[in-house]
């Protein structure tokens, strides 16, 4: 769904500049649908930048969500002392496993 509005306000923006082109060539004319496209325009201009908008407040609430939940101070907290091995004990080597 993330992807999608998206694609969706991107395809809305694009769409209200095609018709605002629209309502610009045929704006001086007796008759047309000059009107038309420039209210088609308007309404897909604001539906697709409210699209955008709402999909990059969500990507960046994600994008908080997940820094809290992989938290730094977390990797200190992963290791004990039992989980180093070590092969010198007492100050002397000891001898390899044969």
């Amino acid at each position: 769904m993330k992807k999608a509005k998206i694609i969706v306000g991107i395809c809305l923006v694009i769409q209200a500049a095609a018709f605002f082109l629209l309502f610009l060539i045929y704006m001086n004319k007796k008759r047309s649908l000059a009107n038309a496209f420039a209210a088609v325009a308007a309404i897909g201009g604001t539906a697709g930048t409210l699209l955008l908008v709402q999909a990059k407040k969500e990507a960046k609430s994600n994008a908080q969500n997940f820094d809290e939940e992989a938290g730094e101070d977390d990797f200190d907290d992963s290791f004990n002392e039992d989980d180093i091995f070590c092969a010198f004990e007492n100050g002397e080597a000891e001898p390899a496993a044969e």
